[in-house]
């Protein structure tokens, strides 16, 4: 887990937003490969673990379905996630639930200055460079307006993380879902096939520069 994308990380409990807060036991190239994350309003604690944040308390962890098992559907993958995501400038948190986590490593091979964040990640994913992994359930730990784009996969397009990935997107964001999932009001889809739909936050307001008045004498 990368320490600097802990501040775009969020309790996953209901009540009020808030940071959390790190400790790392291991750190290793700025990414905590053992340690914790706490929150200091509900005193919950998310374990980091060879690099994975787990959000999901559950006991044991399967690798998502539907995962492309060569690299060539690897990279399609990727470039599918690149265009709809519309990648074509450096910056910001792009977060790849489930399935699209494969898009990962060919992402990173395509595309710098972007930092990813695998959910539910394939098994074959390591955290270090500009991934991390963390495991969830059905709440998304994302603040608010934190990621430029957010892909999920069936299992993960629950109303729950829908709602908690649109939220999560920054001005102009864009979201990936299946096509059999209603898109959230807050969104405006911008296209569709039958396997998924694209939708974007509204952009940044364009607030104008002030016009001096000169007043008559």
């Amino acid at each position: 887990m990368f320490l600097e994308l802990v501040d775009s990380l969020r309790c996953v409990r209901p009540h009020e937003d808030s940071w959390l807060v790190a400790r790392a036991d291991e750190l290793v190239d700025r990414h905590i490969v053992q340690g914790e994350l706490g929150c200091p309003i509900c005193e919950a604690r998310y374990p980091v673990r060879d690099g994975v944040a787990d959000f999901a308390s559950r006991e044991s962890w399967h690798e998502p379905h539907d995962v492309p098992d060569d690299a060539h559907a690897r990279e399609a993958l990727a470039m599918r996630a690149a265009a709809l995501l519309g990648l074509t400038e450096p910056g910001g948190l792009v977060v790849l639930a489930g399935a699209w986590s494969a898009s990962a490593d060919p992402l990173l091979a395509l595309i710098d200055g972007i930092q990813f964040l695998a959910l539910d990640p394939a098994a074959e994913l390591r955290s270090g460079g500009a991934l991390s992994l963390a495991l969830i359930d059905d709440v998304l730990p994302l603040a608010a307006e934190s990621a430029r784009g957010i892909a999920l996969d069936t299992p993960r397009s629950t109303p729950s993380l829908l709602a908690g990935a649109a939220k999560a997107l920054a001005p102009g964001g864009r979201l990936i879902a299946p096509a059999s999932v209603r898109v959230p009001d807050s969104l405006r889809e911008l296209a569709r096939d039958a396997e998924h739909w694209v939708a974007a936050a509204a952009p940044p307001s364009k607030v104008s520069a002030p016009v001096p008045i000169a007043l008559r004498r």
